[in-house]
Formats: structure tokens, sequence, C-alpha cells
């Protein structure tokens, strides 16, 4: 009988631990709009505070820093992801901890999580031209040059409107991350595109029909189903490589770094600087400026070995 007691307790105790973390997570939701985060920040944090209750099986206001450190130690997590979810918890806790809901902040001493600077994975203008001819959708088409040739994010493709465009100036309002709306050049690939696009109406509306654009991961999985049928088969090669490809390919022409900043809309121009290193187009031009050379067929000893 005490011990059908004490798990009655403990299920008790669960679900109104469960439904304070609820309560928490909002109330943090709330302060970072105020604080005029970004909605996708603000719904990614919360995803992330409720996958570490799931996963560690603790309450947000009763977790210690062992939990903490046991979840950003997760041997499946690559450290990009972890210091996401670091940071996450330290804005959490710090929240927390100032908003009363905790005495403690076992954030504070999370260690460092350094990652590594990856590496451009661009898609080369050969590939690009395979996925137009893959037999793709002319919607699906017009999301691969937009990518490639304004260097979006699928997110800024998804939300590509006829009337941000401005013939007149040359420009097409974007918004970059933060939510912050900002106009950079129009490519003249995308100003002819636009010639078939709608002219006052979202480029990619949804299928259910509403007045809103597809969402992201859409165009995530129609670019995908592209560079399938392409026979494109690097792994490392996602929709996210089209705006790789742009970057890159204004390296390779020999535009400077702060105005690749510029048009990548990058806060932090250590952001742009993964693309100064060289390219493997220019690794392969210049090992073919070595002279070359005969072959022999035969020596002075006879057939060559």
């Amino acid at each position: 009988m005490n011990a059908a007691l004490g798990a009655q307790e403990r299920a008790i105790q669960r679900w109104h631990s469960q439904g304070m973390d609820q309560d928490v997570i909002e109330d943090f939701a709330e302060y970072q709009l105020a604080a005029r985060l970004s909605p996708n920040t603000v719904r990614n944090r919360a995803s992330l505070l409720r996958t570490f209750v799931t996963t560690q099986g603790v309450s947000l206001l009763e977790a210690e820093l062992r939990d903490l450190r046991r979840h950003l130690g997760r041997p499946y997590v690559t450290p990009g992801t972890a210091r996401t979810e670091r940071n996450a918890l330290r804005a959490f806790f710090d929240f927390a901890h100032e908003e009363g809901y905790r005495d403690d902040n076992p954030a504070e001493r999370l260690p460092t999580i350094h990652v590594p600077r990856p590496d451009p994975r661009p898609f080369t203008i050969e590939q690009v031209q395979a996925m137009l001819m893959s037999g793709a959708y002319r919607r699906t088409r017009a999301m691969i040059l937009v990518g490639y040739f304004q260097g979006f994010r699928v997110s800024q493709i998804a939300r590509v409107r006829g009337d941000d465009l401005d013939p007149l100036t040359g420009t097409v309002r974007t918004v970059a991350k933060g939510s912050k709306a900002r106009r950079v050049p129009l490519h003249p690939v995308v100003s002819d595109l636009a010639r078939y696009m709608p002219p006052d109406s979202w480029w990619f509306p949804a299928r259910d029909g509403s007045d809103a654009p597809i969402s992201g991961a859409s165009v995530t999985n129609l670019i995908t189903r592209a560079k399938k049928r392409a026979g494109i088969i690097d792994p490392l090669l996602t929709p996210h490589s089209l705006r790789h490809g742009f970057a890159t390919g204004l390296v390779d022409q020999g535009v400077d770094i702060r105005t690749i900043q510029e048009l990548m809309l990058h806060e932090d121009i250590s952001s742009t600087q993964i693309y100064t290193r060289v390219s493997e187009a220019r690794k392969r031009d210049a090992i073919t400026l070595l002279p070359s050379i005969p072959i022999p067929e035969r020596t002075v000893r006879g057939f060559a070995a």
C-alpha cells in the first residue's frame, strides 16, 4: 500500500512539474519576444528545452548542473548542435534565476563548446544546371535559381514575393536572421525569372489555399528531390549548399570579403571568412598550371616500369 502510494505521489509530482515547466517556458517565450528576438529563435529554444526535459527526465525547475552536462555530452549530438543547446540552456536559466523561478543558476558553470570552423560545401554551377535539367517542376527550378543566384537560405526562398522586387533600383527585399528586413541587389537571372512569377503575391504559396507561403522545410524537400533526380549523391550537399555556391562563386571571381558579407547579410564577418578558403575549382585550376612533360615509353634500360 505504501509503495503504491509512493508511486502515486511521484506521478502527481511529475504531472505538476510538467505543468510548471510548460508555464515557465511560455513565460520565457514572452520575455524573449519582448526583447525582440525572432519568433523562430523563440520556438527553437522552446523545442530544445522540451527535448532536455524529455531526454533527461527531470524538471527544468529541479535540474542540476550534472543533468545539463549529461545532456550536452550525448555522444550522438554534433558540436554545433550541442553549442546551440548550451546557448538555449544558458539563456533560459539566466531568465529563471533573474525572475525568481530558481534560487540558483546551474547553467553558469557549463563548459564552453568549441566547434570546428566548417568548410563550405557548395554546389558547382554544373550541379545546379543538372538539377535544373532533372525534370524538376518549374517552381522547384525557380527555388534553385533564387538560392544560387541570390544566396538565400531556404526560409528566405520560401517567403519571396513579387512585390519584394524593385525593378527601378534592381533590388529585392528579404528578411535576414533576427527578423531584419534588408534589400540586396537583384541578380539578372532572378530578374528575368520574375517575368514568369506572380508580380504581387507569394512566389511559392502554400498548397492549402491560404494566403501564406510554403514552409522552409517544404523548400528543402523539393530541392533535395531535384538533387537526387540529378544523380548528385554527395550527402554533404544540401539545399543550403546553394548559398555556399553563391558565396564561393563570388570569392572565385575576386569579390572582396566585405562585399560578400553584405550580400550574405552576415552580422559577423567571421561567418563569411569560411568562404575565403581556396575552393576546389581554384585548386584544380592551380595544379593545371604546372607544365606537362611527355611520359617516356622507353628508357635506356628498356621499358619504363
